[in-house]
């Protein structure tokens, strides 16, 4: 089964909830259509490689040659290229390569969980950056253990821990709820995820009638501090944010306005079919995935 679409689309973070609450097992491809995306470690226009298993997050990679898990040993210097080169002569390939090395007292696993961090953490917060990206979704992919650190997360938890760790918002501004917009909750229990203290705070406080404005006022935070804690939780599925929109009377247009001629079909720009086709069989699950949300 392979899924593919747009971040235009459907976004990352509802790709990942769909892919997290349906225990899926396969790779998750991403690949940047922005020149002007700047990630950690990643070209612009390079692609980006997820693997899950039953949900969660295993590994991830920005090739599909095997080698980056080795290469990010060599390049932090936990092994000598000789001793990797001795070490690795053994591997047979029928575990994660992380659980193999602590296995040869190589690696501890202090080591691994660092390495983990910078595979899977590292670059997720920028990928949420991107404007304009495409994803596929293969769930024949085999798990690539020599890539596999033998750790696993949940991509909500990777989520959070990535944009908490986010210093530059600069190319996520854009997509920051604003601040007279009212924040709506998602869901009726407490969140699975553990939220810090000032995020829990927030959280309190959002009951569909309460702007990002008044929590910041409420609480004595900056406007920015609340818009970030808020996207945090609209990427979760947590929370939407309801725009507060004015109305004006309409007012009817001047009789010497001259009306807009009508488009033919011939003059109509044609729909190309390429780039906006979804598979079916994703855009029946996603949508039953979406409906359980308005459903609650």
């Amino acid at each position: 089964m392979k899924i593919s679409g747009y971040f235009s689309e459907f976004s990352l973070g509802e790709v990942f909830r769909f892919l997290e609450q349906g225990q899926k097992t396969g790779c998750l491809s991403l690949k940047s259509m922005d020149d002007s995306a700047s990630v950690p470690f990643l070209p612009a226009t390079s692609e980006y490689y997820l693997f899950f298993r039953y949900g969660q997050i295993v590994a991830a990679t920005t090739t599909l040659n095997h080698q980056g898990l080795r290469q990010l040993i060599e390049q932090r210097g936990y092994l000598h290229p000789l001793t990797m080169q001795r070490v690795m002569s053994r591997y047979q390939g029928n575990m994660p390569l992380g659980v193999f090395l602590k296995a040869q007292s190589v690696l501890d696993s202090p080591k691994i969980q660092l390495l983990f961090k910078q595979q899977v953490l590292t670059p997720i917060p920028y990928i949420f950056a991107w404007k304009e990206g495409h994803f596929q979704f293969d769930a024949h992919h085999p798990l690539p253990f020599a890539e596999m650190t033998g750790l696993s997360t949940s991509p909500q938890a990777v989520t959070l821990a990535g944009l908490r760790l986010l210093r530059d918002w600069t190319p996520l501004l854009d997509k920051l709820p604003l601040a007279d917009s009212t924040i709506v909750s998602l869901v009726s229990e407490p969140p699975s995820v553990q939220l810090g203290k000032i995020e829990w705070q927030v959280w309190e406080h959002i009951d569909g009638t309460t702007t990002i404005q008044q929590i910041a006022q409420k609480l004595n935070l900056p406007v920015l501090e609340v818009q970030k804690i808020c996207f945090r939780l609209m990427v979760m599925g947590m929370v939407e944010e309801v725009v507060n929109v004015s109305l004006h009377p309409w007012t009817a247009p001047s009789l010497s306005a001259t009306a807009p001629s009508p488009v033919s079909e011939m003059d109509a720009d044609p729909v190309n079919t390429s780039s906006t086709a979804l598979s079916s069989s994703f855009l029946n699950e996603i949508i039953g995935f979406l409906k359980t949300k308005v459903s609650r």
